[in-house]
C-alpha cells in the first residue's frame, strides 16, 4: 500500500454521499488535523455535537487514538477487527502494524460502524457465501484467537472486520424467522452475531440474552435480541444494529469517550461526565435513562461498563438521540472495579453514592427507579433459566449480584 497522505470524509445517510470534511495528518505535530467542508459547515448535520465547524480542528488525545480524533478513530475496527485484519494482509506480506492512522481508515472504506465513510477506499471486496454457516464460522474463530491459521479469515474479516469489542462478530441480515444472510435484501434487517471469546464461558451468549431481557425489565432501552440456537453449543447471542434505520438507512454513531476525546480504557470518565453530556447532547430524558442504565450495571455486576459503552446517534435530519444500552452481560471488570465510577467510587458502591448522583442531575423519580431496577436484577434466575444458562454460571452471577445488593444497602429491596 502506498502512505496516504490525505482523506475525504463524508456520511452516508441514505441520501448518497455528503461531503463531511478533509482529514490529514500534520507530520510536524505527527497528529492528525481535520478541516469541515464548507457546504457541511452550513448544513444542520455535525460530526461530533462539540465540534467547532470553522476551526482546524487537532485531535486532543493523540496518543490512545492512534494520532486521530476519537470520532474517526470509532470507525477502526477494535480487537477483534485488528487481529484478522492483521492476519488478513500478512498473507498479502502487508504489516498492519506498520500502516499510518490514515491507511487503516481507508481499509474500512465505506463499510464501517455508524455512517461515516473515507476515500480513498482501499477496501477490496471479497465473495462471501449468501448464507453463513455459523458454527463452522464460530468454530475458526476461536482458532485464530489461539494463534491457528483458519480458512475462514477473509470471510470472517468481510463479515465482522469492521465492528467493535473483543468478541468475534458477524455483520448480517436477518428476518422474522430467524434466517440469516450475508447480503441485504427485502424482509432482512441488519444484525449483528456475536461468538464467544476464548476467556468467555461457553454459555455466553444465553447469558447475555438473559441479561438483555432483564435490562429491558428494568425500563432500560435495548435493540431486539435473540438466541440463535447451535448444534455444538450453547446458542449464539444476535442484536439488532441501531446504528441502520429504517430501509437500512445508516445514522451517524459516536461513543461517549469520542464526544469527550479521552481515554476510555481507565478512570478518564466516570458517570457525573457522561450524564453532563447527555444532557447537553440529549437533554433531561437522556440524563434520565443513563442513570437507569448506571444502577443496572453496578447492581448486575456488569462492570465492563465504560465510555465507549455508551453512544450518540444522530439521523439525516441533524438530531441526535442516546443509542439503546449495548454490551450489557455479566463482567466482573478489571481488578473488580467499575470503569465509570459512581460518586468518584469504582467499587463498594451505595445507594448513599446513587442517591448523591441523582440530586446532583435532578432525578425527581429516584426511588421509583430504583426499585424498578432492583425488581428486574431479582428476576435474573428467571431471565437465565429462560435461556438456559448453565448452573454453574447462574451461581456465580446470583451470587455477585447478592453482594450487590447488600454493597449498595438495598437488603429491603424489592418492595
Amino acid at each position: 500500500m502506498n502512505p496516504i497522505q490525505s482523506l475525504e470524509v463524508a456520511f452516508d445517510l441514505g441520501d448518497g454521499a455528503f461531503p463531511v470534511g478533509r482529514l490529514a495528518i500534520d507530520e510536524e505535530r505527527n497528529v492528525a488535523v481535520f478541516e469541515h467542508d464548507p457546504r457541511f459547515i452550513s448544513s444542520k448535520l455535525r460530526v461530533n455535537p462539540f465540534f467547532e465547524e470553522n476551526e482546524l480542528i487537532v485531535a486532543r488525545a493523540p496518543t490512545f487514538y492512534n494520532r486521530l480524533h476519537g470520532v474517526f478513530s470509532d470507525s477502526l475496527p477494535d480487537a477483534w477487527g485488528r487481529l484478522i485484519m492483521r492476519r488478513k494482509l500478512a498473507a498479502q506480506g502487508i504489516d498492519y502494524g506498520s500502516l499510518g492512522p490514515l491507511d487503516k481508515l481507508a481499509l474500512v472504506g465505506t463499510r464501517g460502524m455508524g455512517a461515516l465513510i473515507y476515500r480513498p477506499d482501499a477496501d477490496e471486496p471479497a465473495a462471501v457465501p449468501e448464507v453463513p454457516d455459523l458454527d463452522t464460522l464460530a468454530n475458526e474463530s476461536l482458532k485464530i484467537l489461539e494463534g491457528e491459521n483458519s480458512e475462514s479469515i477473509i470471510q470472517l474479516e468481510r463479515l465482522g472486520g469492521s465492528s467493535g469489542g473483543a468478541r468475534p462478530k458477524l455483520l448480517v441480515f436477518m428476518n422474522d424467522d430467524a434466517e440469516i444472510r450475508t447480503h441485504s435484501q427485502s424482509g432482512f434487517s441488519p444484525w449483528i452475531v456475536k461468538f464467544r471469546h476464548t476467556s468467555d464461558p461457553i454459555d455466553a451468549g444465553p447469558l447475555e440474552a438473559a441479561y438483555a431481557d432483564m435490562a429491558r425489565a428494568a425500563g432500560i432501552r435495548v435493540s431486539s435480541t435473540r438466541l440463535i440456537p447451535s448444534a455444538c453449543g450453547p446458542g449464539y447471542f444476535a442484536t439488532q444494529r441501531f446504528d441502520r434505520g429504517i430501509g437500512g438507512a445508516r445514522l451517524h454513531m459516536v461513543s461517549a469517550a469520542a464526544v469527550f476525546d479521552v481515554e476510555w480504557d481507565g478512570a478518564a470518565v466516570d458517570y457525573t461526565q457522561l450524564l453532563n453530556m447527555a444532557r447537553a447532547v440529549v437533554g433531561h430524558s437522556g440524563v434520565e435513562e443513563i442513570f437507569r442504565r448506571m444502577l443496572f450495571n453496578v447492581l448486575s455486576t456488569n462492570r465492563d461498563d465504560h465510555a465507549r459503552q455508551h453512544a450518540f446517534l444522530m439521523d439525516k435530519a441533524g438530531t441526535w438521540s442516546l443509542a439503546p444500552a449495548y454490551d450489557l452481560t455479566f463482567s466482573y471488570g478489571r481488578n473488580g472495579q467499575h470503569y465509570l465510577a459512581v460518586n468518584n467510587k469504582g467499587n463498594e458502591i451505595t445507594v448513599g453514592d446513587i442517591r448523591h448522583v441523582a440530586r446532583e442531575h435532578s432525578i425527581k423519580n429516584t426511588d421509583e427507579i430504583i426499585n424498578e431496577v432492583a425488581q428486574a436484577v431479582d428476576r435474573f434466575k428467571e431471565f437465565a433459566e429462560s435461556y438456559d444458562v448453565l448452573p454453574e454460571t447462574q451461581l456465580l452471577a446470583e451470587r455477585q449480584l447478592r453482594d450487590r445488593f447488600n454493597e449498595l444497602g438495598l437488603a429491603g429491596y424489592p418492595r
